[in-house]
């Protein structure tokens, strides 16, 4: 079962990668809005919100497997396999 620590934990890795990308946007939108948009700024913004998505998005989804493998154990059963070997006497 998992305990509120480590789903604390897990979110607190997922919003780790989330601020600082945050915090680059924002910059990126205050100087676009300033006047300051050269083309190797673009790329360098570009680059690194590619970067930011792709990492987010494995962490998302890391956190999302996680939650399914922990719901299949609290039903006292295998996580990768749930149907294949069902505990006897649970009630469904």
């Amino acid at each position: 079962m998992a305990t509120k620590e480590e789903l604390q934990r897990r979110l607190q890795r997922i919003l780790r990668w989330f601020l600082p990308v945050t915090i680059i946007m924002l910059i990126a939108t205050v100087l676009s809005l300033v006047g300051v948009d050269s083309e190797p700024w673009f790329w360098t913004r570009s680059i690194i919100f590619g970067i930011a998505a792709v990492v987010f998005c494995v962490q998302v989804t890391r956190f999302s497997l996680w939650q399914r493998d922990e719901y299949w154990r609290e039903k006292k059963r295998d996580p990768k396999h749930p149907d294949r070997f069902p505990s006897r006497g649970t009630a469904e």
